[in-house]
């Protein structure tokens, strides 16, 4: 049977263009080796990921697409799979500083995956100035939004010191791929049309379906921008403004880490009748007030970050693909006070969540199906070739993920996980990506950005921890 990708995961493939970093992903630190031979261990991560890829199978099927992306793309059996071409080892350079890491990281994950193979890729790095290991893990967003990637990729971990004998394989448990070319995808679909051509009929009622719910949702939006006294709290799609921190990302990516206490966060956020999430986006929009203001840039009106919601079903969470939907969210960078941004953006959140999440989470996942592969492959290289994500107006400035961690600690073959720093993606108008991840005793912020725009993201990352330790700081006493 032919696995098609959902049009919401074709979508993320087809939208890659030249500059876009559709990937997700994570970057790790293990605790100190007991081997003092850096090939032993890569050697024992390296066997214990090939032992357990196949309880993944998602990791062994490449993408295929049809000729000019006339159907939505398909997965395949990667019959060469090499796990080689995926784990792979890289060392560096004495001493091994955190400046020298980042730059490492940041160099891994401005490369692009190679299409020719499944689409994830595992750097296993050595030589830290500590003496750990670390991990590099990119995968494309098509495959696995952050709450699938998270829990799925979990099972190539451990949850005590003791490596875990992997699940035995079914060798029946796999089907041949009924196609495995491009031209072939093009032969099935044209013969499913002709043998059931009420199937046509039937995507055609759907077309047009999806459209009028679409075309719906526009209007509402609409309305609701003209009458801004309905919503206050929610910003809409035309409020946010070009920015030095926006537009088309380039090739080149930077990326810095940095990591709060959890129990400090949840204290200074609780304490004040807000969330965790709303402490993270407090000290983001004050460290980016701060960041703006050193460039001259502080622009006249908010900025409007984008917040991806999760709206899968209960107990879905290994079920790999996206599904998702998304929110905006003010900043209010004009406050200058932490505090007061704190208890704007919190009731804020509390008064507009809900609505956001109920009115856009079909629409986002509808757009796909309504417009097409076809379109949406030329569409994404028209704008690509004439740079249009840098005239239109920004739907947001940038974008702002919360991905929940592991509840317990976790190990790889035989190293506890001392930090997972997670990766989210750039694309369309968004040049930065702040996704934060609660594990274990910290908050792990993730910061990736286009080097050509945000040269000078570690100033970013400096200001994000210093407006947490002002939270912090000034926390009441229990």
């Amino acid at each position: 049977m032919t696995q098609f990708l959902d049009p919401l995961d074709g979508a993320f493939l087809l939208l890659e263009t030249h500059g876009t970093s559709m990937n997700i992903g994570a970057i790790i630190e293990l605790e100190g080796s007991n081997s003092a031979n850096p090939q032993e261990t890569f050697d024992l991560i390296l066997s214990n990921i090939k032992d357990r890829v196949h309880e993944i199978p998602i990791l062994t099927k490449r993408i295929v697409r049809a000729p000019f992306d006339l159907t939505w793309p398909i997965l395949v059996n990667e019959e060469s799979f090499d796990i080689t071409k995926h784990v792979l080892r890289v060392a560096l350079p004495a001493p091994g500083t955190p400046d020298q890491f980042d730059a490492l990281v940041s160099k891994f994950l401005s490369q692009r995956l190679s299409k020719r193979r499944p689409l994830w890729e595992l750097l296993v790095i050595e030589g830290l100035q500590d003496g750990r290991t670390a991990l590099a893990l990119k995968v494309h967003h098509a495959l696995a939004d952050g709450v699938s990637g998270a829990e799925t990729f979990a099972g190539l971990f451990d949850i005590s010191p003791d490596v875990r004998a992997p699940a035995p394989k079914d060798d029946d448990a796999s089907e041949p791929d009924a196609v495995k070319s491009s031209w072939g995808l093009v032969r099935q679909s044209l013969g499913r049309l002709t043998r059931h051509p009420k199937v046509f009929f039937e995507s055609v009622r759907s077309w047009f379906t999806r459209s009028f719910e679409i075309i719906r949702g526009v209007i509402r939006v609409v309305i609701v921008r003209r009458k801004k006294n309905v919503t206050p709290d929610q910003p809409s799609i035309f409020e946010a403004r070009r920015s030095s921190i926006s537009g088309s990302p380039s090739d080149e990516k930077s990326f810095h880490r940095l990591r709060v206490p959890l129990a400090d966060a949840k204290r200074a956020a609780k304490s004040r009748g807000a969330s965790v999430t709303d402490f993270v986006m407090t000290t983001t929009g004050g460290a980016l007030r701060r960041f703006l203001l050193d460039r001259d840039d502080l622009p006249k009106r908010d900025l409007i970050a984008f917040v991806p919601i999760n709206v899968r079903p209960a107990g879905s969470a290994t079920t790999l693909g996206n599904q998702i939907s998304g929110m905006l969210v003010a900043l209010h960078i004009d406050v200058i006070d932490p505090e007061e941004r704190l208890r704007i953006i919190a009731s804020d959140s509390a008064k507009t969540v809900d609505v956001q999440r109920e009115h856009r989470a079909e629409i986002f996942q509808d757009v796909p199906r309504v417009i097409g592969p076809v379109l949406i492959s030329i569409g994404a290289k028209i704008i690509s070739a004439f740079r249009l994500y840098d005239r239109i107006p920004p739907m947001a400035n940038l974008m702002v993920s919360s991905v929940p961690g592991p509840p317990i600690p976790l190990w790889l073959s035989g190293h506890r996980v001392a930090s997972a720093a997670p990766v989210g993606p750039l694309f369309g108008t968004f040049s930065l990506n702040i996704t934060v991840l609660g594990f274990e005793e910290h908050l792990e912020f993730g910061l990736l950005g286009c080097a050509e725009r945000l040269p000078d993201l570690e100033k970013l990352r400096d200001y994000i921890l210093e407006e947490s330790r002002l939270l912090i700081d000034t926390t009441p006493s229990a």
